[in-house]
Order: structure tokens, then sequence, then C-alpha cells
């Protein structure tokens, strides 16, 4: 089951940007991945356990990264988060596509106006989407991943510093139907979240066109859990690199 939107951003789209026909440059840097907050000096939890009884309020997963040299001309980014869940199948709850049982409940933000751990170089300027996608990164049942892109215009593209942690991307997954009335059951089910990788956009015309980023910090820092993870696999879903050919057939 694929599950596309289209992805305006500013009235930016990926065309617009020029940054679909070049394949990903890979960028020395360092992934990160957890709740609350960023994962510099501990800020940020690696495991989130919802106590499931309300459904008021959402709970935000932060990608955030260090490169490893600067980089220039950055407009927007791009996050994969793959979720593995201990069963075979995706647990209600965590059926965040159009039209499932919790199709409305998974936003992307880059609003870290309220956040002071890590850098922020979005200061809350752009707009993004998530897409959905049930059954990746390897068809089988309890797997699902998350895209999610943001952007700025194009004549405020920023630079970027080596050896600063910077937030990139917030994943918020409300609390809506944990409950009842309209419940969706498995919100206390143990899953393990991977940030598989973050490609930053760069403005038209610049060299390479993105960057990717697809090494995890140490120890497995580009992991989170969710209800403590216990039975979800994370090393069922290794980073595995995507070409922008891949990565457009999924918006197809």
């Amino acid at each position: 089951m694929k599950l596309a939107l289209s992805l305006p951003l500013l009235a930016l789209s990926l065309p617009a940007l020029g940054l679909c026909p070049a394949p990903a440059h890979a960028l020395d840097g360092e992934l990160f991945l957890s709740w609350y907050d960023c994962a510099k000096d501990g800020a940020g939890l690696r495991d989130a356990v919802l106590a499931c009884i309300t459904n008021d309020g959402s709970n935000s997963l932060y990608c955030s990264f260090i490169l490893g040299q600067p980089l220039d001309d950055v407009l927007g980014i791009e996050v994969t988060v793959d979720t593995q869940h201990a069963g075979t199948v995706l647990p209600d709850w965590w059926q965040l596509g159009a039209g499932q049982c919790r199709g409305d409940q998974l936003h992307v933000s880059g609003d870290f106006t309220q956040d002071f751990t890590c850098a922020d170089f979005w200061r809350d300027l752009g707009a993004g989407e998530a897409v959905y996608y049930p059954g990746l990164p390897y068809g089988q049942g309890g797997q699902a991943r998350i895209v999610g892109t943001y952007a700025i215009r194009s004549d405020s593209a920023r630079t970027l510093a080596a050896g600063t942690m910077y937030y990139g991307l917030k994943v918020a997954l409300g609390n809506a139907r944990s409950v009842f009335p309209g419940q969706c059951d498995g919100c206390s089910n143990p899953t393990c979240l991977v940030l598989n990788n973050i490609k930053l956009l760069r403005s038209p015309g610049s060299v390479p066109s993105e960057v990717t980023l697809e090494t995890p910090g140490p120890s497995a820092a580009n992991r989170a859990t969710w209800a403590g993870g216990s039975g979800a696999d994370c090393s069922a879903v290794p980073v595995r690199s995507s070409s922008w050919g891949r990565l457009k057939s999924l918006y197809r």
C-alpha cells in the first residue's frame, strides 16, 4: 500500500528546487533520534512510554544531526524514519496513513522556537509534510516508513557549521483515539524507530544539489524506542542508501 501526498512546501516543489535529477551525495556527519528534545547532553529520551489514558496532546520525535564539514545553500530537509513493531501486523494505533485508524495523527514540524538545547536554523519559517508507507522498507507486515520533508523559501538558504548538533525535523504523533471513544488498539505495543537517513536539499545550481547523512551517532544514536521496544528488532530496518530515483518512485 502506498500513500502519496504532494509536497507544496511554500510553493517550492522538489523539481522546482532543481533537486530531482541528481543522485544523493554522501556527506560526513552523524544522525540522532530521540523523544521530546534533541539528543545533546542527554536532553532527549531514547524511549517513550505513554500511559495510553488520554486522547489529548502529542509525542514528538526529534531528528537531529551533526555535520562533519560546513554546508551552505541549504533550503530543505528530508528525513526517513522506519518503524519496526514487535508483531507481524501493524497495530491499529500505528496505522497513520490516509484513511487508516489514525490517519490524521502524523505531522512534521520545523518549529523549534521553544527548544534551546540544539541549534535551530529553520526558525519556523518553512512548511512541511509527512508521508506514511505501510510495509516499507522490506515489505514486512510489522514495518512502516515515515518520510518527512520541510523547506524554506529559495531566497532564505542557510549555511550550517561542522560539529554543531542541529534540530532537523520534528515528527509528531498525536494521541487521539488512544482510548475510547474511537480507540485504536496498540498504543502500548513496543516499537523500534530508526532514523535511516537525512537528506539536506540545496539551492538550485548548487553542486551537489543535495547531500545525504546516514551514519548513526555513537551507541546507535539514530534509534529510539516506544514502550521499551521489547521484541521489536531494530536490526530489521538497517541503514540502506536510496537514490533519488527510488525516492521519486515513492511519490508516484
